[in-house]
């Protein structure tokens, strides 16, 4: 198992991103088997990790590709060999409009649209000579984030993308995000149901509408197995690479845990331990993530620990009663709150692997690169 007193720990200097590639591994090949079994594509999406390393493995484990969610992301993916590639977010602007259109040039690949503006600016920046752009219709299914808001106009915008030449249409998107992390296992089926009838009722328009729908990609960690009776054709799983405190509570239909193992840590030391019954970590909001509920897993520390923010660079830990607290410089791993803006917090991860070694891998595409 990962500890905070691995030899190969010792030179990195904290707070410090950690992957314990065991768990990381297992995790990639579980979902994998489970898409198998349900007979369902994986697209895994990049916005969890912002690394060529994993989108490599989870590709290698049969992914057909990999979601993106900024232009900034599908730019650092492509550069670094990553294909099949689809940007999950509509793209506004002429900057990034411009950019994408270079970016299919070099190594094409899918976008999603929820408006007309958005077909009319895609078709126009496009030259005769460009590979075409694929296409996909952002459905909202109950989020109320992006995506067009009924069937009828769903079926209109996928005719429109379809008469224009330099644009193909694959199919529809729609992501239930306002579901994944519902915690009781029945409620969160109920709702990933609800969602997933919106859906089939959009692709049973374009049916009637003469339109080919190959593509229906959506679904998440916390829904994916709920989604397996459809009518997704492929899933954007995230999260479930490396697991962290939200997707640690929820629970499936019959009150089981997801199957997936923590593999994502922050490593970090003590710093002070002067009040009783607590410690100060050198990790604080600038380490992990604060939309979520707070860390619950700990390595380095006894059971019954707890932890709260102490500010941008310092994390409180209060210990179980009687506890002996660890030593001033002490290394502890803690277990990231929400795994996605966690990662976006720092430059590079630590993986390390069975043999206890360890690598240093870039974390591409950063939030703010647009």
């Amino acid at each position: 198992m990962l500890r905070p007193d691995l030899p190969a720990l010792i030179a990195i200097s904290t707070p410090a991103l950690i992957v314990d590639q065991i768990a990381l591994d297992a995790n990639i090949a579980r979902m994998a088997q489970i898409a198998t079994r349900c007979g369902v594509k994986l697209r895994p999406h990049a916005k969890t990790h912002k690394s060529a390393f994993i989108a490599g493995k989870q590709l290698a484990n049969g992914a057909i590709g990999i979601a993106c969610a900024t232009l900034s992301e599908a730019e650092a993916l492509a550069a670094a060999g990553v294909t099949g590639l689809l940007i999950t977010s509509p793209i506004v602007g002429a900057d990034k409009i411009a950019r994408l259109v270079r970016l299919n040039r070099a190594r094409p690949l899918a976008v999603v649209v929820d408006h007309p503006s958005h077909v009319e600016v895609l078709a126009a920046a496009l030259a005769s000579g460009d590979p075409l752009l694929e296409i996909l219709v952002d459905v909202d299914i109950g989020q109320g984030r992006t995506g067009v808001a009924n069937g009828q106009d769903g079926v209109a915008l996928a005719r429109m993308v379809a008469d224009q030449p330099q644009l193909a249409f694959r199919g529809l998107q729609g992501y239930a995000g306002h579901i994944q992390h519902i915690i009781d296992g029945e409620e969160r089926q109920v709702a990933a149901a609800r969602s997933a009838e919106q859906l089939r009722a959009v692709v049973a328009g374009l049916a009637a509408a003469g339109l080919n729908c190959p593509v229906i990609s959506g679904s998440g960690t916390g829904a994916h197995t709920f989604d397996a009776s459809g009518p997704y054709t492929e899933w954007q799983v995230g999260s479930y690479v490396f697991m962290d405190a939200d997707y640690g509570r929820i629970r499936q239909a019959d009150g089981e845990r997801l199957p997936f193992a923590p593999a994502l840590f922050v490593l970090a030391t003590v710093v002070s331990a002067n009040q009783p019954g607590q410690i100060t970590i050198d990790a604080g909001t600038k380490a992990l993530a604060t939309n979520g509920p707070p860390p619950d897993c700990f390595r380095g520390l006894p059971d019954g620990c707890s932890y709260a923010f102490g500010g941008d660079e310092h994390g409180i830990i209060t210990l179980p009663p009687g506890a002996t607290p660890p030593r001033l410089g002490a290394r502890v791993l803690v277990g990231a709150t929400h795994c996605d803006p966690t990662v976006n917090l720092h430059a590079c991860y630590h993986v390390v692997d069975s043999s206890g070694v360890v690598t240093a891998v870039p974390i591409l595409g950063r939030y703010g690169a647009g």
